[in-house]
């Protein structure tokens, strides 16, 4: 275990304590003692990771009546509408009693070498006077932060396992204020220094964390320059979803989760790991995977062409998904010259199709995919946080089915050109697809979030058509702008679907007609009588060129 990123309720608090009880009390009414061997090993304690325990101490060293529990709101608690986490010292005389509310952590325990503890959140005070220094973090002994709680989060980060100390303060001159410790989503976090590539320091290290403006957790980490790192994230510390990748910049990164805190939600449990790269760089080659399937009972190398700028990169990667009857060798330059700076991988469908309905193939192509991008992932000179899926007919409706099933780390762009889903991979208001990898499209799935996709399709298309139906006995396809429209409402979009005539026209190619959702993120080309070779209907000019243009453009922004 590397980072986790944990709210702190459900580390501190009993479990029952999140249905409404106050289970935390020492004596009549007033924290006089410490929380200790608070562990994986004990039954009560809900979210803590295998092998780690720590001692809490929780102190009212100034005040001069203690801290109230009272349940919920005056003390030690959990709101039952918010499930904020609450300390409170009320009633004080002396101005100088409001530096009272401590936190301590020491004995801490089963941590991996490197890492650390780190304490954050948001809290808020009684009173009027906002702009008093409100909070002071110690490493130890030695302040090293402080701010208001109206204004910016906490955070303090515990080194070498030792101990740490939260400490509510407040103005040393009248007027007193009440010191109201009120922290919504407090975070405990496990962190650690970023590494090399090849490196088994493979941890990011988290700096910061907190909500957002819009109830959205966040992090931010420091990053190295050329390095990629997976975020992941958990409800149980015990199984981790890959939720996207982002690149290393050299400062500092923030990922924000775009699913909104509300006390129906479960907690999530975040964490940051470098992508580790222990193959050195890629070069000119042809990569192989292999798979068994039915078809294929004693194994088959799948195969994928790779071609590399020069420089030492890292560079961004694009995939290209070759057309039925097509091959990697004559698709590796589909989108040339216009992707020059990036690695083209062209993989090879078996029997030069991709399986995504009533093919001849039956190979497990989301398996290979998702493996081929893994395998990519391990040099140094690819960069994780930029790989893109551009797919041609057959391949544009296998690239549909990977924005679909592939999790949200593996890859950030798609391009589906002249193909739009099938009607089996959405219907009812839902996705489907198969979890075995089969094309039975019998299980519902909800799309990894976060992706940038672009789409383009002809009007005069009698391979695929564009208002969709049946291609011969391959399947039934989705209208093409109804197909985009399901993907922007999987990124986020809440508006209605665009009408055909709010596209409007490209500048240069006005028959290139342009849909856009979410500011950009998703955008759809209508080509005006345009073919399944994006030539157009009765005219000698062939818009493949335009087309080229358009998604160079868009995957490499």
């Amino acid at each position: 275990m590397k980072n986790i990123f944990a709210f702190l309720p459900t580390f501190l608090l009993l479990t029952s304590m999140l249905q409404g009880q106050t289970i935390v009390s020492f004596g009549s009414g007033k924290i006089t003692g410490s929380v200790t061997g608070l562990s994986s090993a004990n039954p009560n304690v809900s979210g803590l990771s295998a092998g780690i325990s720590f001692d809490l101490t929780i102190t009212a060293s100034n005040a001069t009546t203690g801290l109230t529990v009272a349940p919920h709101n005056d003390g030690i608690g959990v709101y039952s509408l918010t499930n904020d986490f609450e300390l409170e010292n009320r009633n004080n005389t002396n101005a100088a009693d409001d530096e009272s509310l401590v936190f301590s952590l020491s004995n801490v325990t089963g941590l991996a070498f490197g890492q650390s503890l780190l304490i954050s959140g948001i809290g808020a005070r009684s009173g009027s006077n906002s702009t008093t220094k409100q909070y002071a973090i110690f490493d130890g002994t030695t302040s090293v932060s402080s701010g208001s709680f109206t204004a910016t989060s906490f955070a303090i980060s515990v080194p070498n396992l030792t101990s740490a100390k939260i400490m509510a303060t407040g103005p040393t001159t009248a007027p007193a204020l009440n010191s109201r410790f009120l922290i919504n989503q407090l975070l405990l976090t496990v962190t650690a220094g970023g590494g090399t590539g090849g490196s088994a320091n493979d941890a990011a290290k988290i700096t910061q964390s907190g909500i957002d403006g819009s109830n959205h957790p966040f992090f931010t980490f420091d990053s190295v320059a050329g390095e990629s790192y997976e975020i992941q994230c958990s409800t149980d510390l015990l199984s981790w979803t890959p939720m996207a990748t982002l690149s290393g910049t050299g400062g500092s990164v923030t990922y924000s989760d775009e699913f909104t805190h509300a006390p129906s939600v479960p907690r999530k449990f975040h964490r940051a790991k470098t992508v580790l790269t222990p193959n050195g760089n890629l070069a000119n080659t042809t990569l192989s995977i292999t798979q068994t399937w039915d078809q294929e009972p004693n194994g088959y190398a799948r195969t994928a062409v790779v071609q590399v700028p020069a420089g030492a990169g890292p560079h961004p990667v694009i995939i290209m998904l070759h057309g039925n009857g097509g091959t990697g060798a004559n698709t590796i330059g589909a989108l040339n010259p216009y992707v020059s700076n990036a690695i083209r991988v062209a993989p090879d469908g078996y029997l030069t199709s991709w399986n995504v309905k009533n093919e001849n193939s039956k190979a497990p192509d989301v398996a290979f995919i998702r493996d081929l991008i893994a395998l990519l992932k391990t040099y140094d000179n690819v960069d994780a946080g930029k790989i893109s899926i551009f797919g041609n007919s057959n391949g544009s409706a296998l690239t549909n089915r990977l924005l679909i099933e592939l999790d949200g780390a593996a890859f950030q762009n798609a391009a589906c050109q002249v193909s739009q889903m099938l009607a089996d991979m959405h219907h009812d208001g839902a996705f489907w697809f198969n979890a075995t990898g089969s094309n039975d499209y019998d299980q519902t799935i909800v799309p990894a979030k976060r992706r940038r996709i672009i789409s383009l399709s002809g009007t005069s298309d009698i391979t695929v058509p564009y208002t969709g139906g049946m291609l011969n006995s391959i399947g039934t396809f989705m209208t093409a702008q109804e197909s985009i429209y399901r993907f922007a409402q999987a990124m986020g979009e809440t508006g209605p679907q665009l009408a055909d005539a709010a596209g409007i026209p490209h500048t240069s190619a006005p028959l290139f007609v342009k849909y856009t959702y979410r500011s950009g993120q998703i955008v759809h080309y209508k080509l005006i009588g345009g073919t399944h070779g994006l030539s157009v209907t009765g005219s000698s000019t062939n818009y493949a060129t335009e087309g080229k243009q358009l998604v160079a453009a868009f995957l490499l922004q």
